[in-house]
């Protein structure tokens, strides 16, 4: 399996997990408790704000904006379930396409395009949860979500140009 294929094999099973970790996710940690509780560090990256794509902890939420936070979560708990399923029957039925012996292209290029839908629906709700948590945020909680956020392609961008340099 090429090298990027397998990262990408990688990563939507990472998607995978924080759809379904997100129930038990959702819940912000309070200030002066241990943050990870035990989780791997994974895990300890995938909170309330980890599908809304936003840094929470460092952007110092107020308690009212916390409950907010986690009410919005758990309104889509039943939507982010509803998706996991989806995408996994979808990735599964995709999988026995292209290893099924002989080779239907029509059949591998149907099931592909059924899960780039699900995929297409998985993307539309994390960004219905973005801005739903982001009008949450006050005007200065926005502008360093912002902040970080080009910090962070950045750092991306580093890091794509060190790996770059390896190969």
């Amino acid at each position: 399996m090429p090298r990027l294929n397998k990262l990408a094999a990688g990563l939507c099973g990472l998607g995978t997990i924080a759809i379904l970790s997100a129930p038990v996710l959702a819940h912000t940690q309070t200030a002066g408790q241990p943050t990870d509780g035990g989780r791997s560090r994974m895990h300890r990256g995938m909170r309330a704000g980890g599908l809304a794509g936003l840094p929470l902890r460092a952007l110092e939420l107020t308690d009212a904006q916390r409950e907010q936070v986690r009410g919005i979560m758990t309104a889509r708990q039943a939507d982010f379930r509803a998706l996991a399923d989806r995408l996994r029957t979808a990735r599964q039925a995709e999988q026995a396409a292209v290893t099924r012996v002989p080779v239907d292209e029509n059949e591998v290029r149907a099931r592909v395009s059924d899960l780039s839908m699900v995929q297409a629906d998985f993307a539309v709700l994390r960004a219905r949860v973005h801005e739903q948590v982001f009008q949450v945020l006050t005007p200065e909680q926005q502008a360093k979500a912002r902040t970080l956020a080009a910090e962070r392609q950045k750092r991306r961008a580093e890091r794509k140009d060190r790996v770059k340099g390896r190969v």
